[in-house]
């Protein structure tokens, strides 16, 4: 992911002190000698000490000075621990009495031990430090996020406050510091979700999954018909004057085919269903994570787009070239060109990599907008390899899921429909398997072993949301 250069601004700051001051100053001054009147003159000189001071601070206090945000890793798995360091670093002679930071954080990663302000109409947090640099100081802190929330995470812009050691003048500054953290989702065994543990989408010994490697040969035999003329061994047929057709080495491909409805259907405080998305996200990431396992090639499809808030648009000006933009044909190309980069479409693949795409697309998954689900596997239908495992994981069943799961059926596909609703779904669809996975209740099963526990292994009362520490679950060996 993107991010400012290490997360460090400089800041320049400029003083605000009005000129009068100094002419009231001086005519104390003035007016004490000419009266004669030493305690006149004390004050004034005072009082110029004073503004001379809050006018060098306020000038200076965001001179040379440099924040840092960094993490301690950017992508962590579900229920880890990501350490957040802050540096503030007074680059120069001048001492700050005072510097009030207010980070931006977001309020589905919570600190241990550390109380946020809520930003107001806004999902994000406010950390607010302070701190009392001294002259070419450098002060850091450390803070532990608590990763209880797939997603990609903005963290930024901060905003520093300093100013006189009176409190007389101050002066802000905001930095576009964005920074992103990535948690995946949950992962968890098969077992939790109700499937069997072993072969839960089907026997593994189906003969249509049985297919031949022409490259390894290990044998001829006798011409039977129907063999294409490309199987007949030449050398072995003019020895032994019959005809003879190689015999290959059977090669077992499996392969799971993962299509993820998200389900955009209306709800009062999210526009989305939060606990069933969530759900059927982490069942997606357990059931790759296991194919994979098992040596299994994993693809995966879903009906909505990917969040990547980290890009930056191009420099399209051709001002230097002389050429006029074309304003109206680039966005139709670019939103186009956006639209594919962000759809969810992987084809099926069994090495490591694919574990760590997969892993990444669910994490940047949003249920915002997106096709219907019986579009996606309509398209994807004739792309798919022959005798592959299709697994839907849904939270409805509709007319035109069925009719499309069931054309595929007919094409030699093994189907799974996993439902993931608190409903149960029928038993049964047109001979399609229909597994329940449960809804709002499993999911909170789930995320219930992250509530935080005592050292002494009594239970304490729990903040919502808060985690307990993780559980063993399958590696991800990203």
């Amino acid at each position: 992911m993107h991010n400012s250069p290490q997360g460090r601004a400089f800041i320049r700051g400029k003083g605000i002190t009005d000129g009068i001051w100094y002419t009231l100053c001086g005519v104390l001054v003035l007016l004490g000698i000419i009266a004669r009147q030493p305690l006149l003159v004390v004050v004034g000189i005072l009082l110029l000490l004073i503004i001379i001071t809050t006018d060098i601070w306020s000038h200076y206090c965001l001179v040379d000075l440099r924040y840092q945000r960094k993490f301690s890793h950017q992508r962590a798995l579900f229920g880890e621990d990501v350490t957040m360091s802050v540096t503030v670093e007074n680059a120069k002679i001048l001492p700050l009495p005072w510097l009030e930071v207010e980070d931006t954080l977001p309020r589905s990663l919570p600190l241990r031990e550390q109380e946020l302000r809520s930003a107001i109409l806004s999902n994000n947090a406010l950390l607010e430090c302070l701190f009392s640099p001294r002259w070419y100081e450098r002060v850091t802190r450390n803070y532990t996020l608590r990763c209880v929330q797939r997603g990609v995470h903005t963290f930024g812009p901060t905003r520093l406050h300093s100013g006189d050691a009176f409190g007389f003048i101050a002066q802000d500054q905001e930095l576009d510091n964005l920074q992103h953290v990535m948690v995946y989702p949950l992962v968890a065994p098969l077992e939790s979700f109700n499937l069997p543990a072993r072969h839960p989408f089907g026997d593994q010994r189906a003969p249509r999954r049985l297919l031949e490697d022409p490259s390894r040969i290990i044998g001829v035999r006798e011409y039977r018909y129907g063999d294409s003329m490309r199987r007949v061994h030449w050398k072995a047929t003019a020895r032994s004057m019959q005809m003879q057709s190689k015999i290959y080495d059977a090669t077992t491909t499996y392969t799971l085919e993962i299509f993820l409805n998200i389900d955009t259907r209306p709800d009062v405080y999210y526009s989305i269903h939060p606990e069933l998305q969530e759900l059927s996200i982490s069942l997606a990431a357990s059931i790759a994570s296991w194919g994979l396992d098992n040596g299994y090639g994993v693809g995966l499809y879903a009906n909505t787009m990917m969040y990547i808030p980290d890009e930056k648009r191009a420099d399209t000006s051709s001002a230097s070239t002389g050429q006029q933009e074309q304003p109206a044909l680039n966005l139709e190309a670019e939103v186009a060109q956006q639209l594919n980069r962000r759809r969810i479409r992987l084809p099926a693949s069994s090495n490591e990599e694919q574990r760590k795409h997969i892993m990444e697309t669910l994490a940047r998954i949003q249920g915002y907008f997106g096709a219907s689900i019986d579009e996606v596997l309509q398209a994807e239908s004739n792309r798919l390899p022959n005798g592959s495992t299709i697994i839907l994981i849904t939270s409805n069943l509709g007319d035109r899921i069925i009719d499309r799961l069931a054309q595929m059926r007919r094409r030699g596909h093994a189907i799974s429909v996993l439902f993931v609703n608190d409903s149960p779904p029928p038993a049964r669809v047109g001979g399609i398997n229909v597994y329940h996975i449960g809804g709002e209740e499993r999911w909170q099963e789930l995320i219930a072993p992250f509530t935080p526990s005592n050292t002494a292994g009594e239970q304490e009362p729990a903040e919502p949301g808060a985690p307990r520490p993780l559980p063993a679950v399958p590696s991800l060996h990203l």
